[in-house]
């Protein structure tokens, strides 16, 4: 008796083994998680983009960079968005990190501190000093939606808005009553960030660091060290600097710090020769598939937490490198640059059939609401997608919803995840849901491509 119940044991865990839902998804595990993988050589330098174009695109990415050190007074940071972010949270008390809701007093001592009946008290040009984040409200304590996670799968903290890199300009809106807060703009959006991450702006310093002479980094996890070979900030694929000059072994760059006064000081810093190139790097498919398999596999990153990317962040950096700047918000990336087509109202065979005819491959990004994707070619006849995503909705028997975490940088086709037994079938398949497709070739003065 004893020997059957063995038997039965093991019976039950085999049976589990064989019916364990695999821990990745089917395209994941079955197409090569590299770019060069369906890099042709035959076309490997051909340019996506003729020179022409690139240095337009790359001219109007200049001038929006800088375009918050040409401003006076608030451009997104309304003040009736900046008062919004507070009430919003008046009647969301949310929890902390300690999993423990939060007291109503929470949200009120934070507004008190926010000085907000005096907004705007601080107008003036800045830089960020260090990688730093842009906060909802003044704090770097987290906000969650549920104890322990939602159907997201993963507590996403509520008061992340974006990350931003170091020596980025900024323009200072705001100073928090204890002045360890200072709400910016960057040219993408605002919020908050402790006031030791940046430094002051002066006419000169603007001048000096606006030469029109960049580098851009095209490695991740790349230092940045300072003449003594002290590390100063980590810079990943996208980040700017003015260029110095550059030798074999290393590029030297202009790193902006701060002055015992709290002035921005510039100082020169340096990174491996291979790390940097001058901006914009030539757009051809050998180079895309060289900075897109830089972000391969690189964990996802709500708003930039951990100094990962979520989808628009891995869009925008890889852009960024090729001088072709996009908004931060997936939708905004999608409607604001380039040539829109729309794929509303069409069945998921139209819709990859006009991707597959039009789409310019690592030049076209791929739109449904709250998801960015950068469409990269095609194999056997099935659209491929490069992009950062959380999870896939699943539902189970019991109807609650769930997600099966990818939680990485991925290629995939335009349905990943249709293997899945508990897949959502009611949410529909990336394919079902893509609203919109852009390709980012620049328009002519009449505004036709």
């Amino acid at each position: 008796m004893k020997k059957i119940g063995c038997l039965f044991v093991s019976l039950i865990f085999c049976l589990s083994g064989c019916l364990a839902m695999p821990e990745g998804i089917r395209d994941v595990r079955e197409l090569p998680q590299d770019h060069a993988s369906y890099l042709d050589l035959q076309t490997a330098e051909e340019q996506i983009l003729s020179p022409a174009e690139q240095a337009r695109l790359d001219e109007h990415f200049n001038i929006i960079f800088f375009s918050v050190w040409h401003q006076e007074r608030p451009f997104h940071a309304k003040p009736e968005k900046v008062g919004q972010d507070f009430i919003k949270y008046n009647f969301r008390p949310g929890y902390g990190e300690n999993k423990k809701r939060l007291p109503l007093s929470w949200s009120k001592k934070l507004r008190e501190n926010a000085l907000l009946e005096q907004y705007p008290n601080a107008l003036g040009r800045g830089i960020t000093i260090r990688n730093t984040n842009l906060r909802e409200l003044p704090t770097g304590s987290p906000h969650f939606t549920e104890r322990d996670g939602d159907s997201r799968g993963w507590p996403f903290d509520n008061l992340q808005r974006s990350s931003v890199p170091a020596n980025t300009p900024v323009f200072v809106c705001h100073l928090s009553a204890d002045r360890a807060w200072a709400l910016v703009e960057t040219t993408f959006t605002f919020g908050w960030i402790p006031a030791e991450d940046y430094a002051v702006v002066d006419e000169k310093f603007a001048r000096e660091w606006e030469s029109g002479r960049y580098a851009v980094i095209v490695r991740d996890r790349t230092p940045v060290l300072d003449e003594g070979g002290r590390f100063v900030f980590m810079s990943s694929v996208g980040h700017i600097f003015p260029m110095i000059n550059g030798r074999p072994d290393k590029t030297e760059v202009s790193v902006a710090v701060a002055g015992p006064d709290g002035q921005a000081m510039i100082r020169p810093g340096y990174v491996p020769a291979a790390a940097a190139a001058a901006k914009p790097l030539r757009l051809t498919r050998v180079n895309a598939v060289r900075i897109a398999n830089e972000m391969i596999g690189e964990p996802y990153g709500w708003g930039g937490l951990y100094g990962n990317r979520d989808c628009s962040a891995m869009t925008r950096d890889f852009f960024t490198v090729f001088g072709i700047w996009l908004p931060r918000h997936s939708e905004d990336q999608v409607r604001e640059a380039g040539i829109f087509i729309d794929l509303q109202g069409l069945s998921a065979e139209e819709k990859e059939k006009v991707i597959l005819q039009k789409g310019v491959p690592y030049l076209s990004l791929l739109w449904r609401k709250g998801h960015v994707m950068l469409y990269i070619g095609s194999k056997d006849g099935r659209a491929l997608i490069f992009h950062n995503i959380w999870g896939l909705r699943t539902k189970d028997l019991r109807g609650r919803e769930g997600r099966k975490i990818i939680g990485q940088a991925v290629i995939t086709t335009l349905q990943p995840g249709r293997e899945l037994v508990n897949a959502d079938r009611t949410a529909g398949t990336l394919l079902d849901n893509i609203a919109a497709m852009n390709i980012l070739k620049p328009l002519s003065e009449e505004g036709a491509p």
